[in-house]
């Protein structure tokens, strides 16, 4: 039975959008978790050493078969520096990527979103496309304008705490585009209880959902953050994958009912180190 919000909107189920910067050798019960509950997985961004590195790791392999399997989508993290990398070593990654992992998606991190870069995005789209990805998703941390919506699959347009994430406000190209193609990415939200309203909200406006650390947590931490253990990882997974799966309908309403038409949405940004065997993090530059 579809669940209606309170003004009788259909709500969708909500997705997560998975930084899965952890080792399988250090966490596997994580990886089994996401091929467990694939179900509640859009995405998956793998990200073994701020890229795919420079050999396969074959203590992967196993992992990523158990997701392709569940029928999970995988992008690798690519970092484009808001244009400063160059053309090859982009492609370079991307290559790798699907080559030695089948990825089926490509994750560009610090992707500039004014007009005069429009043009450097839409070649590296249309040659990660030519390549073999099916799925395109651009990380600016902010909307950028409206045009590079028509070349990625998923637009990463927020990074900030869940107050401000509230305070949202979307410009109207963002409402007039399908929901789905917007995904938030929230710093420590902290309480499973605003776990839920984050779902809700998402599930109400159809966005994919990707739940980021505050400081000195896990699952994904960003620039320059501390990683804790790996023993840290599972429960925030855990957390996450049960705010998806629980009843959510109350929050779902709540959202809707505080939310103006022109006011409070959701969107999102991505992540950016990775963890080695040793659960050590790998700084990506600032």
């Amino acid at each position: 039975m579809t669940q209606l919000a309170s003004d009788g909107t259909s709500l969708a189920t909500p997705q997560l959008i998975v930084p899965a910067y952890f080792h399988p050798a250090v966490c596997p019960q994580e990886w089994e978790l996401l091929a467990e509950r694939a179900a509640h997985v859009r995405l998956i961004v793998l990200n073994l050493d701020s890229g795919p590195g420079t050999e396969p790791d074959p203590a992967f392999m196993p992992a990523l078969e158990r997701l392709h399997a569940a029928g999970v989508a995988i992008a690798g993290y690519v970092d484009t520096n808001y244009t400063e990398r160059s053309v090859g070593d982009v492609l370079s990654d991307i290559g790798r990527y699907i080559d030695w992992y089948s990825v089926s998606g490509v994750f560009f991190d610090r992707v500039s979103g004014t007009a005069d870069c429009l043009d450097h995005y839409a070649y590296l789209t249309s040659r990660a496309r030519e390549t073999g990805a099916s799925l395109v998703a651009f990380n600016h941390g902010t909307h950028p304008v409206e045009a590079y919506a028509d070349h990625a699959d998923l637009l990463g347009t927020f990074e900030g705490t869940w107050t401000a994430y509230l305070e949202l406000a979307m410009p109207r190209w963002a409402r007039d585009r399908p929901a789905g193609q917007f995904s938030p990415a929230v710093l420590g939200a902290g309480l499973v209880v605003r776990r839920r309203h984050l779902a809700g909200g998402a599930a109400q406006r159809g966005r994919c959902v990707r739940d980021r650390p505050g400081r000195g947590e896990s699952l994904g931490p960003a620039a320059g953050w501390r990683f804790r253990p790996a023993a840290a990882v599972g429960p925030r997974l855990a957390v996450a994958l049960a705010a998806v799966e629980a009843d959510v309908t109350h929050y779902r309403s709540w959202y809707h009912d505080a939310a103006l038409a022109d006011g409070p949405g959701p969107a999102g940004t991505g992540p950016g180190t990775a963890t080695g065997k040793d659960g050590a993090a790998r700084r990506e530059p600032t």
